[in-house]
């Protein structure tokens, strides 16, 4: 990337001179924004060189182009450009070059992608740029002193900020030139014209080169601005009007930019053209770009001829007559083609005038003559569709081409035909469901297929549409399709629920495309869902009674809450689905286990739960509802049934709730009553308090008994009648008290 500051002070840069010789053919430069927005602009000079009669040492790696403003010719900056491109220029007819060895153009292109400091380029007046060179070819026929004679690149484009605001514009962009020659005495065209990124107008005129600044002695100087630079002297007889002369002199159409001459005279001639940018009928730039052309004697090349006979007839097709081919006929033609040189290769193309091109085709498309009294044939053919409209002919240009040096010559053959409309047969579309009428019940699925035919094969396409309904909401299935003579699609229909009780009107409708000429056909079904006969699925469990579930205490062993629900339903063919709903919570949140199921009758899922003490906790003393329910998907009025599972929660065992369950008094007299000392209400559960031991001390204190089974019995072994002390040891206390021993 190069950065450029361009501005209102000269930047010197001085250059060696490099070798001056004969080999300037033409060029021109090119501006234009890559990314506005950062201010980066591709900056360019396309240049021919001649390399059969140029100096080799005249072609230098680098150029260096000039930035002026228009209001006072001030400079504004230079940049330097490497060059990018370097390659030799191609012929419309690639092996006429073989026959020209003194025409060989190089292409050349120096260029870069440069950022602009735009504020400085805000003159309304705009600017240009310059590049000069010397020197010209030395054969060069319609100018003086060729090889003396410089020439000045010239480029004009508007103030890049335009009312503080950036301003987009792109100089015209150009193709790369061809190397043709003209023949002389035959006439000659070639394509001059650029194109313009913005959609501004180009006009385009002849104007008389500009030999600038630069000299044998001086070949590429620093450019220096100017509103006008020297222009070339014509050559006696010569002049604007005929730079290239004879019966047709050069000359230029200014809307496309291509060049025709018929000229009689051989020669190098040199031209340039003015192309002038306009937006809104405002001139904003322009470029000037040069070439030359070279004028040859050619062999002798006649100019091929395409011809047409009718079956049965004498004389030749001439232009104006009209054809008519009716629409049981074939719509092809066979046109003859003759070429006066042997070993020419000749092509056909077709142009419709008053109808698509691509609907007729040419086969072959290429010859080759043997002789020069060959006479070939090509088969040109309109496709079906193509038929006279509005009782006007179908015109049609049939042009022959050879590949004659330096262009080909061509002839073109233009035919009227009045082609009668083939006859159309209307499609006709059928289903297989008999009278086009069902009633099926709900829960049941309808099956027909839809048939489109035409006999003529032509392009259909079958659809349907519900009447004041859209398929998918009532539970249709049909995939509109297109096709070629036949298309077949199933229909399918299985009612929801909300499809029962109503007629529903399908439309199905086939349409012959053929020829852009819209025919159809269609068949209309009425459909009916009536809801079926429906027994009330019923919900049960294993459970012994619906009466609330007492959920035990956590224990050693337990075996938590399981039982299993069953959904079941009379109509066994019904799909049922079972489900449990907590009410007020999720089975996730505490744990639960119950699977969903989904089938036929008889569906069976287990119920499982191990509360933990936490949740015991959170519950103590609360009731927990699940409610169980089977759904079929049947439409009657009753399809679900629900049952409700009720647990239960009791409160958590406390110390102080044994104070009444510890007997005070044993009498250890083996009548098997309040023999022993005990805890029956000692809870197993382990939540809670934890049992971790008894104690039991004489008056004195000292330890007579002591166990850490929970089932413990102390019966007064060994001691006499009096007052004892025990101490019952627990995870968080030490319940202490008395019991006296009476024998």
């Amino acid at each position: 990337m190069k950065k450029i500051l361009l501005r209102s002070l000269w930047i010197l840069v001085l250059f060696p001179l490099t070798a001056w010789g004969s080999h300037i053919v033409g060029g021109e430069i090119e501006f234009y924004p890559t990314n506005r927005s950062a201010n980066r602009f591709y900056i360019g000079l396309n240049f021919y060189f001649d390399q059969v009669n140029g100096r080799s040492g005249a072609e230098t790696p680098t150029i260096s182009l000039y930035f002026f403003r228009k209001s006072d010719n001030a400079p504004m900056g230079m940049i330097e450009l490497p060059q990018t491109t370097r390659k030799l220029i191609t012929y419309t007819n690639p092996t006429c070059s073989t026959e020209n060895t003194d025409l060989r153009t190089l292409f050349l292109r120096y260029s870069s992608e440069i950022i602009i400091n735009t504020q400085n380029f805000a003159d309304p007046k705009g600017y240009y740029i310059v590049w000069e060179r010397c020197c010209r070819n030395n054969i060069i026929t319609n100018i003086n002193n060729p090889a003396g004679t410089g020439q000045t690149f010239y480029t004009e484009f508007p103030a890049l900020v335009q009312n503080n605001l950036p301003y987009t514009n792109s100089s015209p962009k150009f193709g790369e030139l061809k190397g043709d020659y003209i023949c002389v005495n035959r006439p000659f065209t070639f394509d001059f014209s650029g194109t313009d990124a913005d959609g501004d107008s180009l006009v385009y005129s002849l104007s008389k080169p500009w030999a600038g600044y630069a000299g044998p002695s001086n070949p590429e100087p620093i450019a220096r601005g100017a509103s006008s630079y020297p222009e070339v002297t014509w050559a006696p007889g010569i002049s604007n009007e005929n730079m290239i002369p004879g019966p047709r002199p050069l000359s230029i159409n200014r809307q496309t930019g291509v060049l025709s001459v018929t000229t009689d005279k051989a020669g190098l001639y040199v031209f340039a053209v003015l192309v002038e940018e306009y937006r809104k009928g405002v001139k904003i730039g322009a470029t000037r770009r040069e070439f030359q052309l070279k004028a040859v004697d050619c062999q002798l090349n006649r100019t091929p001829v395409a011809m047409f006979r009718e079956t049965g007839k004498r004389t030749f097709y001439k232009e104006g007559e009209t054809l008519t081919i009716k629409k049981d006929q074939s719509k092809c033609l066979d046109i003859l083609l003759t070429d006066g040189d042997p070993n020419q290769r000749l092509t056909i193309k077709t142009v419709g005038i008053n109808f698509d091109d691509k609907s007729v085709t040419a086969n072959p498309v290429s010859f080759v003559t043997t002789s020069a009294t060959d006479t070939l044939k090509a088969q040109i053919c309109f496709e079906k569709c193509v038929e006279s409209r509005n009782g006007l002919p179908v015109i049609l240009e049939v042009i022959v081409s050879d590949d004659g040096c330096p262009q080909p010559l061509t002839d073109t053959l233009r035919i009227r035909v009045f082609i009668e409309g083939s006859t159309n047969n209307n499609p006709d579309v059928t289903t297989d469901l008999s009278n086009n009428r069902a009633t099926i019940s709900q829960g049941t699925t309808l099956n027909f297929k839809v048939t489109g035919i035409d006999l003529d094969n032509d392009d259909l396409v079958l659809e349907a549409k519900g009447r004041d309904f859209q398929l998918p909401a009532a539970g249709m299935t049909f995939a509109n399709a297109t096709g070629k003579g036949k298309i077949t699609q199933p229909f399918a229909w299985t009612p929801p629920c909300s499809a029962t009780n109503r007629e529903y009107i399908i439309d199905f409708i086939v349409t012959d495309v053929a020829c852009n000429k819209q025919v159809k056909d269609t068949v209309t079904v009425r459909l009916l869902s009536t809801p079926r006969p429906n027994n009330a699925p019923d919900v049960t469990t294993n459970l012994p009674s619906t009466q609330p579930i007492d959920v035990s205490l956590p224990a050693e062993g337990a075996a938590g809450i399981r039982f299993d629900v069953f959904g079941d339903d009379l109509d066994k063919t019904d799909q049922l689905k079972l489900y449990a709903r907590p009410k007020g919570f999720t089975l996730a949140q505490y744990g639960m286990k119950f699977s969903d199921k989904t089938g036929v009758p008889r569906l069976d899922s287990r119920f499982e739960w191990e509360p933990t003490c936490a949740q015991y906790t959170e519950l103590s003393g609360k009731e927990l509802t699940v409610n169980f329910i089977t759904e079929d998907n049947s439409c009657g009025p009753v399809k679900s049934d629900t049952i409700a599972v009720l647990l239960r929660f009791g409160t958590i065992p406390s110390i102080e709730s044994l104070d009444k369950s510890i007997p005070n008094v044993i009498t250890p007299n083996g009548d098997n009553k309040n023999d022993c000392f005990f805890l029956e209400s000692l809870s197993i559960a382990t939540c809670g308090p934890q049992f971790l031991g008894v104690d039991v001390y004489s008056r004195w204190g000292k330890l007579i008994f002591t166990s850490t089974d929970r089932k413990f019995k102390w019966c007064a072994d060994g001691v006499p009648t009096g007052q004892y002390y025990y101490g019952l040891r627990f995870t968080d206390r030490t319940y202490k008290g008395t019991v006296a021993v009476i024998k």
